[in-house]
């Protein structure tokens, strides 16, 4: 019986295909480049949106677990702006339902703003939820998020809260310029 063995030398890669392999590389990673600023964009706005979602539900247990009035608002010198939300928002105990940090109440929670390009909208001046966790008076509405609100070519995120105080989230066409 004869082993026959066969010696094929393989000294590596031609120039040929690593030129090949370089420029298939070079090409897919231009074609990627394109959709990488829309892609942070988009999470950066899910990370926001979802932080904004925790913020809210804090708000609410902490009302329901110690039996008082809380609120959340774009807060600046102790008192709550009207359409900053963009600029942060603050979680505070509002035993007064003034919407006002007075010096009996505590200041629960902060998260800074939102990025210079993206934009957070709500219709209220603040939200506010009593003992029981539903919203005081009125102040039912929708967060819109829009991201890179400059451009205005993304689709951005709508936060509704209902009256009970229930948060639903979904996906809006409301940043897009028509």
């Amino acid at each position: 019986m004869k082993l026959i063995i066969s010696v094929h030398k393989n000294d590596g890669v031609t120039l040929v295909e690593l030129l090949i392999t370089i420029s298939v590389i070079a090409i897919l990673s231009q074609l990627s480049l394109w959709f990488v600023p829309d892609f942070l964009a988009l999470n950066r706005a899910d990370n926001q949106v979802n932080l904004l979602h925790r913020n809210i539900n804090l708000a609410r247990l902490y009302a329901i677990e110690h039996g008082s009035y809380v609120t959340l608002c774009a807060l600046k010198d102790k008192q709550c702006l009207d359409g900053e939300w963009h600029t942060g928002v603050s979680l505070f105990t509002d035993n007064d339902k003034s919407t006002s940090l007075d010096n009996d109440e505590r200041l629960i929670s902060t998260f800074e703003h939102t990025h210079p390009s993206d934009s957070l909208e709500y219709p209220r001046t603040a939200i506010t939820f009593r003992p029981d966790g539903s919203l005081n008076g009125f102040q039912n509405g929708t967060f819109i998020y829009c991201p890179n609100s400059e451009k205005a070519s993304l689709e951005g995120l709508a936060l509704s809260i209902s009256q009970t105080g229930r948060i639903r989230i979904k996906s809006t066409n409301r940043c897009k310029n028509n």
